[in-house]
């Protein structure tokens, strides 16, 4: 694989990982909520399957700490009137 597909695969499995955190913590009622959810989780899913196979993702934390950096992130920059 390419070092540019590489990257993408990563910052693919990153975002897929953030989708997954959020939809869980989401409690939507709407039937056809439910059902986009569902179907997002397992795309998302889906696909990670694909990546986790990699040695980065096996063999390192580092999505983890992505993750961790991207909260605090937020965390001191959220602005409720966005």
């Amino acid at each position: 694989m390419s070092k540019s597909k590489n990257k993408n695969m990563h910052k693919f499995y990153c975002l897929m990982q953030l989708v997954l955190e959020n939809l869980d913590d989401l409690k939507v009622t709407a039937p056809r909520m439910i059902q986009l959810k569902k179907d997002i989780i397992e795309m998302c899913e889906l696909l990670n399957n694909e990546v986790a196979d990699t040695y980065t993702i096996q063999k390192s934390t580092y999505f983890q700490e992505i993750t961790k950096k991207i909260d605090t992130i937020l965390r001191i920059n959220f602005n409720e009137n966005m």
